[in-house]
């Protein structure tokens, strides 16, 4: 029998062992890919906790600060706050994206026909606007061929008695309906359409804030004043912090009393006025979204581009 080499190891013994290193790897790599899922699913969730705490702490800075003297005040109000604040992203995602806003769109956009009187009125707006003067100074034509921003206006509707055609026959003292836009008013100047879309979430967000202040702050004020009142009626007084609390968390309750949209479609001749479907003189036909908001004012907020 021939001598065996000392450092002979027989194949089969190689084979079987890098099966097992290719299988346990194999295991390992199975393993990791879960446990990588796992580590970014828990990331993710403790970066939402963060954004959730922290709209809901910019929701009490805005309204009521002293709401934090309650235990557990963040708790309570997670639920209706992060209701509300994805209701208002709802309604910003409906609002149609940026329109040009300058003399050519007057005479192309008949929506921009019908927000001003004339062309004239549309560069006063723009250059009389100290955040956007500033904005644009802070930037070259090179930098910022384009500015986006929001533009509020209030719409109103007012019956009167005008100039009307029957057939081709010119008659006066006609019922008609006039629509007008008026306070207009530029907001939130920015770089992009990303960067407006933001602004929007944001400019909705904190006008609802501020209106539920003010109607916290009527309640208040709206209470009988009682000078020696029994300490039954002051525990139940909304100058008690959990009293307040109770009650904004109802008023909370249903977000599309704070905030709701309608989108109204217009036919309007070029004096503003409303015309009926077989009327055939020169129109502006468009589809505007109104805001409504929960005092029970209207206005509209459209996304604008000012090419420079």
């Amino acid at each position: 029998m021939a001598d065996v080499p000392y450092n002979y190891k027989p194949a089969m013994n190689n084979d079987r062992r890098s099966h097992e290193a290719l299988s346990l790897r194999a295991f390992f790599d199975d393993s990791l890919l879960p446990l990588q899922k796992l580590v970014i699913s828990l990331r993710n969730h403790e970066q939402q906790v963060k954004e959730d705490i922290n709209i809901v702490e910019n929701f009490v800075d805005a309204v009521n600060s002293k709401m934090r003297a309650i235990h557990g005040y963040g708790y309570k109000l997670r639920e209706p706050v992060l209701a509300l604040y994805n209701h208002v992203l709802e309604v910003a995602d409906k609002i149609p994206p940026p329109i040009d806003l300058n003399v050519e769109a007057f005479g192309m956009n008949p929506l921009v026909n019908a927000l001003f009187v004339n062309r004239n009125d549309i560069d006063p707006l723009l250059k009389n606007n100290p955040d956007v003067n500033l904005y644009l100074d802070a930037h070259s034509d090179n930098q910022l061929p384009v500015l986006y921003a929001l533009l509020t206006t209030s719409m109103s509707e007012k019956r009167m008695l005008g100039v009307g055609m029957l057939g081709n026959a010119l008659i006066r003292d006609v019922p008609q309906q006039a629509i007008n836009f008026s306070l207009h008013k530029i907001h939130s100047p920015c770089e992009s359409p990303a960067a407006l879309n933001m602004a929007l979430k944001k400019y909705l967000f904190a006008h609802v804030l501020a209106l539920i202040k003010q109607e916290m702050m009527s309640r208040m004020t709206n209470q009988p004043f009682k000078p020696r009142a029994d300490y039954e009626s002051s525990v139940k007084s909304l100058a008690n912090p959990e009293v307040y609390l109770n009650t904004l968390i109802q008023y909370l309750k249903v977000p599309a009393n704070l905030l709701s949209m309608g989108r109204t479609h217009f036919r309007l001749s070029k004096l503003g006025i409303k015309l009926d479907g077989d009327d055939r003189q020169s129109a502006n036909e468009f589809d505007i979204p109104e805001l409504i908001w929960s005092n029970h004012t209207r206005n509209v907020v459209l996304q604008i581009a000012l090419p420079r």
